[in-house]
């Protein structure tokens, strides 16, 4: 869902019946949505927002991503290095304030679109992380380069690595969370947040974000390339078969190393 009021962009992820799971659909939407905002001068903040219970639970690995309708080949490494990087650089680039405002869930997929925004949000009943890890998932999609940036190298290799998840007060201690709100005040504070970035110098803020985001800028392209490669190694290994196949069965994995 896309609504802009008052000079704020809102994209609502809006499947709560699967935690707002992303398809490919979803995903070019967001990104032509991304660019729509750009290029419109009267708005002036790009907020994301999940409808039900979480913001999302990430890539829809269960029921599928769907078929993708635009642009090349989404696997290979060409000038189409997929939606997910091309969706982070449009991020990065907004010369407008983005907010991810996480309530319940976010993982995978949703979490990299939420590294990729200037500020994170929380709802105190926030719970984050990739969690991709776990089932022998490698699909960094930038996260490997945003995230140690964001809270530390020993943080991120931690919750990279592991694939746990954490609470809403521990996102806060560590740096992901900007600000974190109860739940008796959670919409009013956002709301007041939001209006303060829509009310504020855009230019002024679009300078501050790209000084601040120009050396991931210079780096992304070639890391989304090495990191394409580190990922197709990975999804030959029989680890990886295993973590799929017990994410489908519904089942602990048993992991041997190969």
């Amino acid at each position: 869902m896309f609504e802009a009021v008052d000079g704020v962009a809102t994209i609502t992820l809006n499947r709560p019946s699967r935690l707002n799971a992303i398809t490919w659909p979803m995903m070019e939407r967001m990104v032509q949505l991304t660019h729509d905002v750009g290029r419109n001068p009267d708005l002036r903040v790009l907020v994301f927002k999940g409808n039900g219970r979480a913001f999302s639970s990430g890539d829809d690995i269960v029921e599928g991503m769907g078929v993708r309708t635009q642009g090349g080949d989404p696997e290979g490494i060409t000038n189409d290095r997929g939606l997910h990087y091309e969706l982070v650089k449009l991020l990065l680039e907004l010369p407008k304030p983005t907010v991810a405002a996480i309530h319940g869930r976010c993982h995978g997929a949703a979490w990299v679109i939420s590294l990729a925004c200037d500020f994170r949000v929380g709802h105190a009943d926030a719970l984050v992380g990739d969690i991709r890890a776990a089932r022998a998932i490698f699909a960094g999609q930038s996260a490997p380069l945003l995230l140690p940036r964001l809270i530390g190298q020993a943080r991120a290799m931690d919750l990279l690595m592991t694939g746990r998840v954490i609470d809403a007060p521990e996102a806060e201690r560590i740096g992901y969370f900007a600000r974190l709100w109860s739940a008796d005040d959670y919409e009013q504070q956002l709301a007041s947040f939001i209006q303060q970035l829509a009310s504020g110098p855009t230019r002024t803020y679009a300078a501050w974000k790209l000084a601040v985001n120009r050396s991931v800028l210079l780096e992304l392209d070639g890391y989304t390339d090495y990191e394409w490669h580190l990922a197709q190694l990975v999804r030959e290994t029989q680890d990886a078969a295993e973590g799929r196949a017990s994410f489908r069965e519904r089942r602990p994995p048993t992991y041997r190393g190969s």
